[in-house]
């Protein structure tokens, strides 16, 4: 069964949606909520597929490569982001293909479930 690792934060509401959505998207796939972007190093699989909210879209986005994300300014080690982290890697020359599944921070979870679903 193949892996989504799940990201945001349950405790900011325009960071949670993610986290909500991931048990409305199927039993197809093994739901990794991750706590830390470091999680999908241990990956062996060819593609690590990832859902995360993404600031400023409407409509659920395909992301393939890491130079697409913008990393956030970082405040405290809490603000370690996935952005900044997959742009790391890919300095540090650490190759695995991603497609993150960007979704809106707010919406209908059952409409953008049903968007997501085509991609997984």
């Amino acid at each position: 069964m193949r892996n989504i690792y799940v990201f945001g934060n349950e405790y900011i509401e325009q960071d949670s949606l993610a986290k909500r959505l991931a048990s409305c998207i199927g039993t197809r796939l093994n739901i990794v909520y991750c706590t830390s972007p470091e999680q999908i190093l241990d990956s062996e699989e060819k593609e690590i597929l990832m859902l995360d909210v993404v600031k400023n879209i409407r409509k659920p986005i395909i992301i393939k490569d890491a130079s697409q994300i913008k990393s956030s300014k970082m405040i405290s080690l809490h603000d370690f982001d996935l952005g900044f982290f997959l742009n790391l890697m890919k300095a540090m020359g650490i190759k695995k293909k991603i497609k993150i599944i960007g979704i809106p921070p707010k919406g209908n979870i059952s409409e953008i479930a049903k968007e997501v679903q085509q991609w997984i």
